[in-house]
């Protein structure tokens, strides 16, 4: 696991209204958000996340790391970013040479907790509300990370080596037979309740990875920002 980190990603200027969202147990049908169940089959914990922060337009401009799911195991509709978007398309794969990772990106149109915890099981996601390659905005994706000796599923791991990366290194993102080439910027380690990722359009082409750090707590999460180099 790399050591390096950088400064906190900027925080977003405008905001407006806010909502809670909780992580609760699965039998909790009111939630609004992802909660992931642990690999070793223990029952999923209710915990309180901090708010994320709603644009103007009806979607989430911000996004707190705490309204993302735990993303590793511990023993609406979005808004528009371009003016068109038929020139923009969803993420399919996500190719990292640097740490021999090569996995299909899925997209599911739900913020749904049941929801989202099965499709986490298949690999990484991209954040509803985040952008589409080829548009302004930041491309967020999230998925698992184990450090567990033994796992039945490997999407669990499927984050592990994110941390190894370093600022130079490159990331694709394949999808509509294009590829999109990005260039790593900063590692940060934060905690949960602090972490925000900003998905507005005026930092202009971006991807960030999200994980956690199992190996220091549930609280800890990896943030990993890249910037949009070219269409290769």
């Amino acid at each position: 696991m790399a050591s390096n980190q950088a400064q906190k990603p900027p925080k977003p200027v405008f905001v407006a209204t806010t909502i809670v969202i909780f992580f609760l147990s699965l039998s909790a049908a009111e939630s609004v958000g992802f909660v992931p169940c642990y690999v070793d089959g223990t029952e999923c914990t209710a915990e309180a996340v901090s708010p994320a922060v709603f644009a103007r337009g009806g979607g989430p401009e911000t996004v707190a790391l705490s309204s993302l799911p735990e993303l590793g195991p511990a023993p609406a509709n979005s808004f528009q970013l371009t003016a068109d978007s038929s020139q923009s398309v969803l993420p399919e794969q996500i190719v990292i040479p640097e740490i021999d990772l090569d996995l299909p990106v899925q997209n599911p149109e739900t913020r749904d907790i049941a929801t989202l915890d099965e499709y986490l099981k298949d690999g990484p996601v991209r954040y509803v509300d985040s952008a589409r390659l080829g548009e302004k905005g930041n491309v967020l994706i999230f998925a698992h990370t184990s450090h567990l000796p033994i796992v039945k599923n490997r999407m669990y791991k499927a984050f592990n080596r994110v941390p190894e990366l370093k600022a130079g290194d490159s990331i694709t993102l394949e999808g509509d037979g294009h590829t999109y080439l990005y260039t790593v910027t900063s590692l940060t380690k934060v905690d949960v309740a602090e972490g925000i990722v900003d998905l507005s359009p005026t930092l202009g082409k971006k991807l960030t990875l999200v994980t956690c750090d199992t190996l220091t707590g549930k609280s800890a999460r990896f943030i990993l920002e890249a910037d949009f180099v070219a269409v290769i």
